[in-house]
């Protein structure tokens, strides 16, 4: 004689809710468990942290914006963008744009470069002599969330966290590149006259 049970409609709902669940059956004692952190929050700063270089950085801090790339420029190639300091003492460069660029950096002889942190959308190159061994290069076409152009629309960080985060603090100045050049330097850094 065969016993036909019928259960009752809540019985069978939590049946089945209990199916549907979500949570994992618990592991047998002898598996071993792999915990997988969660991603951080926010910009990951680890692979843009400057090469030996103490934080905060010494000396100005200037942050120069290549801005979009101009008429001349050719789809595919690097743009060039100069960059001369005038400026005696330390000095700290954060050199950004949305393309791929060639940052030709000059400096004058009374000028010592602590740092320079060149980041945009594509990938970016620093050129030029006397610039320090402290030189970072990235971009977010290469993997690396820190280096984007950090005037774009959908920069995520802002410009004082990437300059808080790469130099340890807040920059000076901002300079906008005209015609593919900025001079960085002039009568404001000159001692005033005696009076």
């Amino acid at each position: 004689m065969t016993r036909v049970l019928r259960a009752s409609p809540g019985l069978a709902l939590l049946l089945g809710l209990a199916a549907c669940s979500d949570e994992a059956p618990a592991p047998a004692a002898d598996e071993n468990i792999v915990v997988t952190p969660a991603e951080p929050a926010g910009t990951d700063w680890s692979r843009c942290r400057l090469p030996g270089v103490a934080l905060p950085v010494p000396g100005k801090l200037f942050v120069v914006d290549g801005g979009q790339p101009g008429d001349r420029a050719e789809p595919g190639r690097e743009t060039i963008r100069r960059v001369e300091v005038l400026v005696p003492g330390d000095i700290a460069l954060l050199l950004t744009a949305p393309d791929a660029s060639a940052w030709a950096v000059r400096v004058s002889p009374e000028t010592k470069v602590t740092a320079i942190f060149a980041s945009g959308d594509q990938p970016q190159r620093i050129t030029g002599q006397g610039l320090g061994p402290s030189r970072l290069e990235r971009s977010v076409a290469m993997g690396d969330d820190c280096g984007r152009y950090w005037f774009g629309a959908d920069a995520g960080a802002t410009l004082e966290e990437a300059t808080q985060a790469v130099f340890g603090r807040r920059h000076d100045a901002r300079y906008s590149l005209l015609s593919g050049q900025v001079i960085i330097g002039g009568s404001e850094f000159q001692p005033e006259p005696e009076r």
